[in-house]
């Protein structure tokens, strides 16, 4: 009779702990939107439209410094681009999606710097009062805080920080030298352009250098 009453209560034991995992499987499948490439807490649709542009998720990485994750990003094309494209005048989007606090400083200072590493400096001259309007927007960002820069044709460079709008910036060689600091020929970070270009699976850098 002991073991009969000892093998009920284990066998319930056992079905509410199974019980407890379908609900926590339930709840994380429901909260998890269908579709999104996960990076630690950043998530990314794997596509997004406005009005007549379509585009893919095409990467997505993250970018870690001294083992500590800084940023992640996802890049979009049209779903009938190729990476070879990504310069192109063609509809592009860049989501980064911050995981640290940092101050609007450091943020103007690396475009800045990525842009001129990636333009002649006849073009930068050029693009300075471009670079000095994106700069203009952004905040001083805190984990979570997601900066979006979607480049359409025939409208500019549309900036957005958490979903809302902040300015359009107009020209196509200004989109070429923004995002030629993530995928251009000397990015910010070389295992980050790999990722985002779909050249790798999404994942998270695993080296600090560029």
């Amino acid at each position: 009779m002991m073991t009969q009453e000892i093998f009920q209560y284990f066998r319930h034991a056992v079905q509410n702990q199974i019980r407890r995992l379908l609900l926590i499987l339930l709840v994380f499948f429901l909260a998890s939107p269908c579709g999104a490439v996960t990076l630690g807490p950043a998530q990314f649709n794997e596509s997004w439209q406005k009005g007549p542009f379509k585009m893919r998720l095409i990467g997505a990485g993250l970018k870690k410094f001294l083992a500590v994750k800084v940023v992640a990003a996802g890049f979009y094309l049209p779903e009938d681009a190729s990476s070879e494209q990504a310069l192109e005048d063609i509809p592009k989007r860049l989501e980064m999606v911050y995981l640290q606090n940092i101050p609007r400083v450091e943020l103007q200072r690396a475009t800045l710097q990525g842009i001129r590493k990636n333009v002649t400096a006849r073009e930068f001259r050029k693009l300075r009062d471009r670079i000095d309007q994106i700069n203009a927007q952004y905040p001083n960002v805190r984990p979570g805080d997601r900066i979006s820069v979607t480049y359409l044709p025939g409208r500019g460079t549309l900036i957005d920080v958490n979903g809302s709008a902040r300015a359009v910036i107009q020209g196509e060689d200004f989109a070429q030298a923004f995002y030629a600091i993530w995928v251009g020929k000397r990015p910010v970070d070389r295992r980050i352009k790999e990722y985002l270009l779909g050249e790798r699976p999404a994942g998270e850098t695993d080296e600090e250098g560029t």
